[in-house]
């Protein structure tokens, strides 16, 4: 991903790192971004990582019942490892490429929900729904080159992942009865970041 616009021959390795400055499925602020490793081999693909992390917080209300209510606080994390290529084009860099994600790789979509539930003006004690899914992703990324070492640049990642519900893991059942549809956390994550090459 250094200056295509030199030869093949002139690249080096070069490190990447982003950060994350919005995420398209999160309801507020996001923390998390991309690395990655490109190298001058013909053929064989580099390899990045990203990771994006959110929180959501949810209150649901029994109409039925007097004062009975539930909060469901999430925080959901989405890890994947991506292959991607260098495109030649001229003027500016581009990189493609695609991630994926699941448990026995230590990476997809991690979601951690606190569940407090009020019955009928009783606080219950709280609940836990922990999950875990994987998740596939599309890389793309546009830089501009400066001089043969710097580039600055803009990554999207989209992220496709199934839905589900985030209740599904508790270990008590609800008192009241609520309407919690399933959450889908796909979504696009832009980045901001420069790669440096030595």
């Amino acid at each position: 991903m250094i200056s295509l616009s030199s030869s093949a021959n002139a690249q080096f390795i070069g490190i990447n790192a982003d950060v994350a400055i919005a995420y398209s499925a999160a309801p507020g602020s996001v923390s998390g971004g991309y690395v990655g490793i490109s190298h001058p081999a013909p053929f064989f693909p580099n390899i990045g990582y990203s990771s994006i992390s959110f929180s959501e917080k949810e209150d649901k209300t029994d109409t039925s019942k007097n004062k009975t209510s539930v909060s469901l606080n999430t925080n959901t994390t989405i890890k994947t490892i991506i292959l991607f290529y260098n495109v030649p084009f001229p003027v500016v860099t581009i990189s493609v490429g695609f991630g994926y994600g699941s448990q026995n790789l230590n990476t997809g979509m991690e979601t951690k929900t606190t569940i407090v539930e009020t019955y009928e003006g009783n606080k219950i004690d709280p609940d836990n729904s922990d999950l875990k899914t994987s998740v596939s992703e599309a890389f793309m990324q546009i830089g501009l080159p400066f001089w043969n070492t710097i580039e600055f640049h803009l990554g999207y990642h989209h992220m496709s992942v199934t839905s589900i519900d985030i209740t599904s893991k508790k270990s008590t059942n609800f008192r009241g009865t609520y309407t919690i549809e399933k959450k889908n956390y796909s979504g696009g994550m832009t980045t901001i970041g420069v790669q440096v090459a030595f």
